[in-house]
C-alpha cells in the first residue's frame, strides 16, 4: 500500500502520529508539502516555514529518507500526488484555522474523488469535543476550561519517538523540482528583509530542543516573576516551534510533567508555565468550537461596534511612530525580528483598539503579515481578548497604560533603548513619556516632534471616549434586544 504524509504544520520527526502509522502500515510513503500561494498566512509566516523546511529535509536525508515540496494550487498538485504514487491513504494532523481549515476541506474533496482514505490526527492535549462544562457545553472563560483540563493532564498520551523505517519515504520524485522548495519561498527568504530577521534565529527540531532544555535550566525557576518584563530573557520562546510543529506541545507537557517528579523539582515554575501552555490549548479549543472568530466577534454587541477608520494611527502603529516608548520600540522590535513579547503583545494591542478606536481585525491582519508565529487560534483570541469583545475578555474599562506599563516592565529603559536608539542616551527616569519634560530631555539631544515623535493621541482623553463609547453601545444592544422580546 502506498501512502502519503501531507505535511501543514508538524514540521519534525518525533512524535509525529500520521508519519509513525504510515510507515507502519505501508510499503512505500511519499512524504510532502505543497505550498499554495494563495493560501498562506503571512510574509514573516512563510519565511519561517521555508527554513524549517529545509531543516526538515535534511532531518529525513540523514535517516534514510526524502521530503517532497510543491508548489501550486492546494488541490491540482494533491491530486496529482495521488495519481503519480498511486496513493490509497493520506494521513495528517488536523489543523485550526485559515488556511488549513479550507485545504483540510479541499483534500476531502480530492480524496473522495479518487476513493482514497484521508485519516486526520489531533495534535492537541485532549479531544477538544470531551472538554466540555456539566451542562455539556463548550467553555467560553479560560479559569474553568483550565481546571477541567489540568485535572485530565494524565490522559494526555505519551509522546512517539522518531520512527523507525524512514528509508521507505526515499522515492524517485517526478521531477527534480519536487526536491527544492518551492520557488516562492526561496526567492522570498533571499530578501534583505527576511535575511536580516532570521539572524535571530535558529530553525528546526533539534534546535528548538536544545533552547527548550536551556529555558528549563537556566530560566524556568524564575518564570513566574521574570516572563513579564520584554526585555528579560525570561519566556521560552516556544510560540514558533509550536506553532510550526517543529516540537509538540504534547512533548512539552510530558517533559514539565516528569520534571514535576524529580526531588527539589521548582512545583510553582512548572505549573506555571504549563497554566501559559493552556492558553494555547484554550485558543484551539475556541477556535476549534466557533471558527467564526477569526472574522466576527464573540460577544454580539459588537458586531456593530463604531471603529474609526484612521489610517495615519493605524500606520503609526504599524511604523512603531505612535510617541509612546514602549509600544514604538515593541513595534519595531516586531517588524526587525518577527517577535513580540507577550506583554507588549497585549499592550500594543489595547492601544490600538481601544486608545486609537481602530478595529481589533486591522490588528489582527498586520500580526498575521509580521509575525512568525501568527498562529490563526492564538491570534484571533489574542485580539479579541484584549479589544473587549471576546470569550474570557478583559473589561471595556480596563485599558493598558503605556506610560505605567513602561515604568513598571520596562522600567530601566534597556530594551526601549535597544529598539529606539535615538532614546539611548536619555536617563531612565524620562525614557517612559519624554515629551513630558521638553527642556530636560533636549539636552540629551532628544526634540520631541522632530528626531522622535510626539504622542499621536491623548490616552486619558481616548480612555474616556472609549468608555463612553463601549456604554453605549451596550445600552443600544440592550435596547435593540428588549424591543425584539417584546415584538
Amino acid at each position: 500500500m502506498n501512502s502519503l504524509v501531507w505535511l501543514q504544520r508538524d514540521l519534525r520527526l518525533s512524535d509525529h502520529a500520521p508519519l509513525t502509522q504510515a510507515l507502519q502500515q505501508s510499503e512505500r510513503v511519499v512524504v510532502a508539502y505543497i505550498h499554495d500561494p494563495q493560501q498562506v498566512i503571512g510574509e514573516a509566516n512563510s519565511v519561517w516555514l521555508a527554513h524549517s523546511l529545509l531543516s526538515l529535509q535534511t532531518d529525513m536525508r540523514n535517516k534514510g529518507g526524502e521530503l517532497l515540496m510543491l508548489e501550486g494550487s492546494f488541490t491540482q498538485q494533491l491530486d496529482s500526488l495521488i495519481r503519480d504514487y498511486q496513493i490509497q491513504q493520506v494521513f495528517y494532523h488536523y489543523e485550526v484555522g485559515q488556511p488549513f481549515v479550507n485545504q483540510q476541506q479541499q483534500a476531502l474533496a480530492v480524496c473522495k474523488q479518487h476513493q482514497v482514505a484521508l485519516k486526520p490526527f489531533d495534535q492537541a492535549w485532549l479531544n477538544a469535543d470531551e472538554i466540555v462544562t456539566l451542562s455539556g457545553s463548550t467553555y467560553a472563560v479560560f479559569s474553568p476550561f483550565y481546571k477541567n483540563l489540568s485535572s485530565q493532564l494524565q490522559r494526555v498520551e505519551s509522546p512517539l519517538g522518531v520512527p523507525t523505517g524512514l528509508n521507505k519515504t526515499k522515492i524517485t520524485p517526478i521531477t527534480d523540482k519536487q526536491k527544492q522548495l518551492p520557488p516562492t519561498l526561496a526567492n522570498l527568504i533571499e530578501r534583505p528583509w527576511a535575511q536580516a530577521m532570521m539572524s535571530h534565529w535558529q530553525v528546526g527540531e533539534h534546535q528548538a530542543w536544545l533552547n527548550f532544555s536551556q529555558f528549563m535550566v537556566q530560566h524556568l525557576s524564575d518564570y513566574p516573576e521574570q516572563r513579564d518584563f520584554p526585555g528579560v530573557a525570561g519566556t521560552s520562546k516556544l510560540s514558533i516551534p509550536l506553532h510550526f510543529g517543529e516540537i509538540s506541545s504534547r512533548a512539552v507537557l510530558h517533559q514539565l510533567m516528569a520534571e514535576k517528579t524529580r526531588p527539589k523539582a521548582d512545583l510553582n515554575a512548572i505549573d506555571a508555565f504549563i497554566r501559559q501552555l493552556s492558553w494555547r490549548e484554550f485558543a484551539r479549543y475556541l477556535l476549534h468550537h466557533h471558527p467564526q472568530l477569526e472574522t466576527e466577534p464573540f460577544q454580539a454587541k459588537f458586531a456593530r461596534f463604531p471603529w474609526d477608520n484612521n489610517a495615519e494611527l493605524l500606520q503609526a502603529w504599524q511604523q512603531g511612530q505612535t510617541g509612546f516608548p514602549l509600544i514604538d520600540a515593541a513595534m519595531r522590535e516586531l517588524w526587525r525580528t518577527g517577535w513580540m513579547h507577550n506583554r507588549s503583545r497585549m499592550l500594543v494591542a489595547s492601544w490600538l483598539s481601544k486608545n486609537a478606536n481602530i478595529d481589533w481585525r486591522e490588528g489582527q491582519a498586520w500580526f498575521a503579515h509580521t509575525l512568525i508565529d501568527a498562529d490563526p487560534a492564538n491570534n484571533s483570541m489574542g485580539w479579541q481578548w484584549v479589544a473587549g469583545c471576546g470569550v474570557d475578555a478583559a473589561p471595556y474599562y480596563r485599558l493598558f497604560n503605556p506610560i505605567l506599563q513602561s515604568e513598571k516592565f520596562a522600567g530601566d529603559g534597556v530594551y526601549i533603548k535597544k529598539w529606539l536608539p535615538v532614546l539611548r542616551r536619555l536617563p531612565a527616569k524620562f525614557i517612559h513619556a519624554p515629551w513630558l519634560k521638553p527642556n530636560v530631555v533636549a539636552s540629551y539631544g532628544i526634540k520631541p516632534g522632530a528626531n522622535y515623535p510626539l504622542p499621536v493621541l491623548n490616552l486619558e482623553h481616548s480612555r474616556l471616549q472609549h468608555i463612553e463609547r463601549v456604554a453605549a453601545q451596550k445600552n443600544l444592544y440592550i435596547s435593540n434586544t428588549v424591543e425584539k422580546l417584546t415584538l
